[in-house]
């Protein structure tokens, strides 16, 4: 489904996460670790998200490595948002 409407099998994972993070700045490194996608699935993600506007690029991080980059805030991470509580829910649920 997700190649289906965002081109990529991957694009929600990585949105889904990017949307789940309680800072609006992350690195694709943090991505990559929280979602155990390659590098190489990832980078092109945020290069995607970025060239939509949806994201932006900051610079580099205080190690001078680490690519830094912002949610734009649009409708369509509102929605991530609450797509991301609402699949935490439903997990927590089958926890219990």
């Amino acid at each position: 489904k997700a190649k289906a409407l965002f081109g990529n099998s991957h694009m929600s994972t990585v949105m889904l996460e990017i949307a789940s993070l309680q800072e609006d700045t992350f690195s694709p490194k943090l991505i990559i670790e929280r979602t155990g996608l390659l590098g190489s699935v990832v980078h092109p993600l945020i290069h995607r998200l970025t060239d939509a506007g949806q994201i932006e690029y900051l610079g580099r991080g205080a190690d001078g490595k680490a690519k830094i980059y912002r949610v734009r805030h649009t409708h369509i991470w509102d929605a991530m948002k609450k797509y991301a509580d609402g699949v935490d829910d439903e997990l927590a649920k089958r926890a219990s």
